[in-house]
């Protein structure tokens, strides 16, 4: 006999803020914990699964020195010097970089970890320029559109714990796109409690220390 998973439902800006939390404990600089929450975010408004994939993500980076997994984007393709590229960094990257995409440049990366968790770069990329991105890993394709997406290839692959090349490009066609749930997410209650744990190292006790280094920098923008 099989064991039967319990999950929860959470809303989406809990996953947001969580996983910002989450992201902040395992050492990345706010900036990208606020990329983080909002790719867990976006995902799981489409029923994927981005706050599991970004746990596994953030587990990952915990015991290694992030700065190694930041691409270098003047190279092509891009890559990072030791690690793993990071798709977090990556994405907000690549987002930064679309109005170049518009004018047809495409953007590859080599070996990328969890390649979904960029898509969301894309995917906000395609609501500001109301014109369609795609990102391709294997045999799959995630077109972007302002209010919607279309998953083609293999789910398995999809969730992909790590790809050899990412490209990036603007355009992408969907007969049928998945449009965004604007309720909450049904979450593993296990995974929900691991992003939580996390978070929760964000609440320390105060101290002279602490309160000396609550600057701009620790500003939450719940």
């Amino acid at each position: 006999t099989g064991t039967s998973t319990v999950s929860s439902t959470v809303t989406l800006s809990e996953i947001e803020a969580t996983v910002r939390k989450a992201a902040r404990a395992v050492g990345l600089d706010w900036g990208i914990c606020e990329e983080a929450g909002k790719s867990a975010r976006w995902l799981a408004a489409f029923g994927l699964p981005g706050p599991d994939l970004m746990l596994k993500h953030l587990l990952y980076i915990e015991s290694r020195d992030y700065k190694t997994m930041i691409p270098d984007c003047k190279q092509s393709p891009w890559r990072s010097p030791s690690e793993s590229v990071c798709p977090i960094i990556a994405g907000a990257a690549i987002s930064d970089r679309s109005v170049y995409m518009l004018a047809d440049k495409e953007y590859v990366l080599v070996d990328v970890c969890y390649p979904l968790l960029m898509v969301a770069a894309l995917g906000q990329a395609a609501q500001i320029h109301k014109t369609p991105f795609s990102v391709r890993w294997l045999n799959v394709t995630v077109n972007c559109f302002e209010n919607g997406i279309h998953v083609e290839g293999s789910r398995e692959e999809l969730f992909s714990e790590n790809v050899a090349s990412v490209n990036c490009r603007h355009g992408g066609y969907s007969v049928s796109q998945i449009p965004p749930s604007l309720l909450a997410y049904s979450i593993d209650e296990t995974v929900w409690e691991e992003i939580s744990k996390l978070a929760f190292r964000t609440y320390v006790p105060a101290s002279e220390e602490s309160r000396a280094g609550a600057g701009a920098g620790m500003i939450d923008n719940d």
